[in-house]
């Protein structure tokens, strides 16, 4: 008798048991779609963005390494980390393509092309460490030696001639020549990726012919914002001419009145989907509408993607140009590769060589001239839509803790050196 009594009771507490872990079942099972209706991804892809903020972001939403939030880059705020990580992935699933579509005809937004072949890779498992040794732009990375016979900067009624990167790239050929050399002093490599020998010829990619007809009457140069809404510290709201859009209207208008380089500047908000901020496809809206821009336009050769960096509070990207307070630039290049599964095949860029040969061009064009405007030039796994032309550029300028003054000065020489590159004068 007391046998049975107590199997039933073992049985009942079992049964307990069980029930327990069916509502828990059904309660994962409920969050986790109401997350996936959320995310708008597949469902692996929810799952594995689930399993990230579970592994590798705490619960206060802040990143699980602060040298990530140091440097800049994996987002500006903690609210929009992981938003960031999946804005990187340039195309749609085509499960969740109807539902896109739908979003995007409500924010008045060009439809991405969408395919089994070119389904969004996900971040989730490959959140990266900043390599400690460069976690932090300093002062000595940008105080680089400058070439001995430095042409002074001169005036013409529409033309300013400055320094050309071949006196700079002839004195420091031997870094030039040499891929460790190379890598070390003018790159950031992040360790999700790797940028490899024969991409990183110096000699071959600083001869690549880079010029254009800056005399066209036609539009040669389009600058657009996948994160149109980011701004400075002491922006004010609802002002364009605060924002990385107004920056992007002062920059076309140096280019325009200054150097006769007729621009394309696109404003359109997409990481603004029905009113709210958005940017888990920013990237993806940002493909679709440069797409037909550049099939509108087909003299445009240059394609520029202007954002703002996000840092920690206590970084200010600020150098001093022509005694003017100056946000500090830094390019971006997309590898289409992560070292975990090599090459993206779903990512290609026929344009990779051309898009790290353009911004190294730039890059040591502004070292030959502006002492510490340039931070390094920061590699990552991702495409970034920079396969869209050859010279193509992603450009982070400064941080949200610059001011709009310091990232409108900053637009001064960066014109400079994109005439400077693009006539080859």
């Amino acid at each position: 008798m007391n046998k049975n009594i107590k199997n039933n009771e073992n049985d009942m507490a079992k049964s307990k048991i069980r029930r327990k872990l069916n509502y828990l079942l059904i309660w994962i099972v409920i969050i986790f779609v109401l997350w996936f209706m959320k995310s708008r991804k597949n469902i692996w892809q929810t799952f594995e963005q689930m399993l990230y903020r579970m592994i590798y972001v705490l619960p206060s939403g802040e990143a699980f390494d602060d040298k990530d939030k140091e440097y800049g880059y994996y987002g500006e705020y903690a609210e929009t980390y992981e938003d960031e990580l999946y804005a990187e992935t340039d195309m749609w699933d085509e499960r969740m393509s109807d539902y896109c579509m739908t979003e995007m005809k409500s924010a008045s937004l060009p439809s991405a092309d969408v395919s089994d072949e070119n389904k969004e890779e996900s971040a989730a498992a490959d959140k990266e460490q900043q390599n400690e040794k460069e976690a932090v732009e300093t002062e000595a990375v940008h105080k680089t030696e400058e070439p001995e016979a430095r042409k002074e900067v001169s005036n013409t009624e529409q033309e300013k001639y400055i320094a050309a990167m071949a006196g700079y790239a002839s004195y420091k050929q031997d870094i030039l020549e040499n891929y460790d050399l190379l890598k070390s002093n003018y790159y950031v490599v992040d360790n999700s990726t790797d940028i490899l020998p024969e991409e990183l010829n110096g000699t071959d990619l600083t001869n690549m012919d880079m010029t254009i007809d800056t005399k066209s009457d036609d539009y040669k140069i389009l600058i657009y914002h996948t994160h149109s809404t980011e701004a400075f510290a002491d922006s004010r709201e609802g002002e364009r001419s605060d924002t990385v859009v107004g920056i992007g209207d002062y920059l076309a208008q140096i280019l325009e009145e200054e150097y006769g380089v007729k621009v394309y500047h696109d404003d359109s908000a997409y990481d603004i989907v029905s009113g709210e901020l958005d940017r888990s496809a920013a990237y993806d809206y940002a493909r679709a509408g440069v797409s037909d821009i550049l099939n509108k336009y087909p003299s445009i050769e240059v394609v520029i993607d202007l954002h703002r960096d996000g840092v920690a509070e206590d970084t200010r990207l600020v150098t001093d140009i022509n005694g003017k307070p100056t946000a500090q630039i830094m390019f971006l290049n997309g590898m289409s590769r992560l070292n975990r599964n090599g090459d993206i095949g779903y990512l290609p860029n026929a344009h990779k060589l051309e898009n790290i040969a353009f911004a190294l061009q730039l890059y040591l064009t502004a070292q030959a001239n502006y002492e510490g405007l340039m931070r390094r030039i920061f590699i990552r796994g991702y495409r970034y839509n920079l396969d869209l032309a050859g010279r193509a550029l992603l450009v982070e300028l400064g941080g949200q803790t610059n001011t709009v003054e310091e990232a409108k000065n900053a637009m001064e020489p960066f014109a400079a050196i994109l005439y400077k590159v693009l006539s080859g004068k």
